[in-house]
């Protein structure tokens, strides 16, 4: 998949938050050669004005609110999935339009469903019939089996492995390193802590 050409014609990247994922898409978008200004958005009075010294961060709202005038697409980079779900809904609400961010290093199958904001990073690999909820964030070399159903705003970190089918509940955080075997279902708010096996369903709520 190539999803950054059609952004092409835009003059801005905005994306939100300056932390760890914030942080990770501009990589993304830096190793894509993404050709126009990226702005950050991080309301946090710690947070610097400027990224690396060059990449610019505004804090008010009004000036936010000028820029999504201008420019309406936006990508959220706030890793926690409460969190993200809370600052999209805000962003959508001010007129922004969620958009997604795929690393060309990705090998995507076809005939996927949506991919409304989701952020996939380099190495990861998604095979056939999957469905993704809003706004998920898929780490660094994980790899998706074919006909998973992944919920809204879930997190699957680095070196993770879904062997599909698996139904995930929304905002479940699926740790590093861990394996989810076929045919199982987790619930909502699910966390999976590193380096485990998921060899049973998982309830709401339940941490494995």
């Amino acid at each position: 998949m190539r999803v950054l050409k059609k952004y092409l014609k835009n003059k801005v990247m905005l994306i939100i938050g300056t932390g760890g994922l914030g942080k990770e898409i501009l990589g993304i978008l830096i190793e894509d050669n993404y050709p126009n200004e990226i702005i950050f958005f991080d309301e946090d009075k710690n947070a610097p004005c400027m990224l690396y010294d060059k990449f610019q961060v505004i804090k008010s709202e009004k000036k936010l609110k000028a820029l999504l005038k201008k420019n309406a697409e936006f990508i959220t980079g706030v890793g926690h999935p409460r969190m993200r779900e809370k600052v999209t809904l805000r962003l959508e609400k001010m007129g922004g339009i969620l958009t997604p961010i795929i690393s060309k290093r990705t090998s995507i199958f076809p005939f996927n469903e949506k991919y409304e904001g989701i952020i996939i990073q380099p190495g990861v690999g998604i095979s056939h019939n999957a469905k993704f909820g809003k706004c998920c964030a898929v780490h660094i070399n994980s790899t998706i089996g074919h006909s998973c159903e992944i919920g809204n705003f879930v997190n699957i970190g680095p070196n993770v492995s879904i062997i599909g089918p698996v139904c995930i509940g929304d905002y479940s955080y699926i740790s590093a390193q861990a394996t989810i075997l076929p045919h199982l279902t987790l619930g909502k708010n699910v966390v999976v802590t590193a380096g485990k096996v998921v060899n049973r369903n998982l309830n709401d709520f339940e941490t494995f």
